[in-house]
């Protein structure tokens, strides 16, 4: 168990080291390189503007190593939004499933403090079946839509 991991709401301060952490995770996950210019302005929008989400990040000695962006999306089937965990990326590795865990758990806690949340949903890629696995042995149901979602 890693004693000394901190798992908060990021706040404007961090956002120039999610914008690296958010480059990073392009290049080592879909090979896809982004500008770190124009990352940079997109997270400080999601600071900016309440309607585009917020991060929770994990750190370890001050140091982010992982994160994920949370969004919102209206359900008028359930009368409730869920929180659409993006993509969780950790890189410390020799913990990654505590980090990963520990940030998903952090995401639902959240979300089970607001009456206006119905659930969480997590969206992954359809080829990549150990993240898929990962996600069931957390609880959650895949869809129909290839999207993982608790209901609660």
């Amino acid at each position: 168990m890693l004693s000394n991991l901190i798992v908060r709401i990021a706040t404007r301060d961090d956002a120039g080291e999610i914008a690296k952490f958010n480059v990073l995770f392009a290049k080592e996950t879909v090979n896809k390189n982004l500008s770190l210019a124009l990352t940079t302005e997109g997270v400080h929008q999601v600071f900016a503007k309440f309607n585009n989400g917020f991060y929770i990040i994990a750190e370890l000695d001050g140091v982010i190593v992982g994160l994920t962006m949370v969004t919102r999306e209206w359900s008028d089937w359930n009368n409730g939004a869920f929180y659409c965990i993006q993509s969780i990326f950790v890189i410390h590795t020799e913990h990654e499933k505590e980090i990963h865990d520990a940030i998903f758990n952090k995401a639902k806690a959240l979300a089970k403090e607001h009456y206006d949340v119905c659930g969480v949903r997590l969206f992954v890629h359809q080829d990549d079946k150990e993240t898929q696995k990962a996600y069931e042995l957390l609880g959650l149901q895949k869809t129909q839509y290839t999207i993982f979602e608790e209901t609660f």
